[in-house]
């Protein structure tokens, strides 16, 4: 009977040490491919150019970020502003979108031929008493609602296999876990 247990124990164990490195593997992988990113970072919600506000955080009004208006563009690297309307699918590397209003304004940014010209990259603002940097990462970006749900279910899953990886590896090593009994909860 214990060698039955064992046997069923080191089966349980190989076969969900084998799913938590897959599920571990599509987790970094998404991470590192952009994936992740892409999922959530979905789609414009105003008429603007999309940004990468890490590209251009130190400017100021005396030294401005140049961006370089590329339209058409799939993907954002460096100092790169990519023309967009309202629905659509924000560029790889986008984490923000700059308003034609704020534009128009040119406080904070302005059009400048084929350039766009970042003066104020962020600025402290309040509101109902209380200070914020504002910035313009994710300004004008509507993030994908399915994103947060599908990364509680990745959560949940990895922590299903690593729980029965653990069983199983108790079962195959034969430890026995005497369950306490909590009296008067």
């Amino acid at each position: 009977m214990a060698d039955n247990h064992r046997t069923s124990g080191t089966i349980k164990f190989v076969v969900w040490t084998i799913a938590s490195v897959a599920m571990i593997y599509f987790v970094f992988h998404s991470y590192n491919s952009g994936q992740m990113v892409r999922w959530y970072y979905y789609q414009t919600k105003v008429d603007g150019y999309a940004i990468n506000v890490n590209s251009f955080k130190d400017a100021t009004k005396e030294k401005p970020a140049v961006l370089d208006i590329q339209p058409g563009a799939q993907r954002i690297e460096g100092r790169v502003a990519v023309p967009v309307k309202k629905g659509e699918r924000l560029p790889d590397g986008a984490n923000g979108v700059i308003e034609k209003k704020v534009l128009e304004a040119g406080k904070r940014a302005k059009l400048d031929g084929d350039k766009l010209v970042v003066l104020i990259p962020w600025e402290i603002k309040e509101s109902k008493g209380f200070k914020y940097k504002d910035t313009f990462i994710h300004k004008g970006v509507q993030t994908n609602p399915w994103s947060g749900v599908w990364n509680v279910a990745v959560v949940i899953a990895l922590g299903l296999c690593l729980g029965l990886m653990a069983e199983g590896l108790t079962d195959l090593l034969g430890w026995k876990i005497k369950k306490i009994d909590h009296y008067g909860h």
